[in-house]
């Protein structure tokens, strides 16, 4: 294996854990809480390869699936990821695939490159997860958008603005020099 591969995989493994760590933590507002999920995979996106940014969301995933309690509120399980959160938390793989596609098709991280991955990243998961909520609590779409997506559109906006500065300031350090 060389160095390069090696380096990857220690960071996918360290985005697992920094999602892991980021997601419990929550605040609560409704059915769905305010998390830092959102931004840990934001940054996922903008910094890892997209087959690595999936693997880390994926390893996520798998942790959390076997009971881990690293989805909000401190819980874990399959029956998260089949619960009216699930949707969202199945958006990530995708979301960090289109962040970090669209750093790639832009062949550089900024601003725009970013903003537009982090833009389409959140239509994804307010997408995906508002219809499984509607789908598996059996409410309109509407109510979904109300619960889901709404409340969070500032907070969303907000932490995809703290990841492109702070996915900025890395570029410019040797940790993302030649990372595309």
């Amino acid at each position: 294996m060389d160095k390069q591969t090696l380096r990857k995989l220690i960071l996918t493994a360290l985005f697992a854990a920094i999602i892991s760590i980021a997601s419990p933590i929550s605040i609560p507002i409704g059915a769905i809480p305010i998390t830092l999920s959102v931004f840990a995979i934001f940054l996922c996106g903008a910094i890892l390869p997209p087959q690595y940014a999936v693997l880390s969301t994926l390893v996520y995933i798998a942790i959390g699936a076997v009971g881990l309690p690293v989805f909000s509120n401190f819980t874990g399980g399959f029956q998260v990821l089949i619960g009216f959160k699930g949707g969202f938390i199945w958006s990530y793989p995708i979301m960090a695939l289109v962040i970090a596609l669209s750093v790639r098709i832009f062949k550089k991280r900024n601003i725009l490159s970013l903003t537009s991955g982090m833009l389409i990243a959140l239509i994804i998961c307010y997408t995906m997860g508002t219809l499984w909520f509607s789908y598996v609590l059996d409410k309109s779409f509407l109510y979904g958008l109300e619960m889901c997506v709404f409340p969070f559109i500032i907070p969303d906006l907000i932490k995809a603005a703290v990841a492109i500065v702070i996915t900025l300031i890395l570029s410019k350090s040797s940790l993302l020099k030649n990372q595309i």
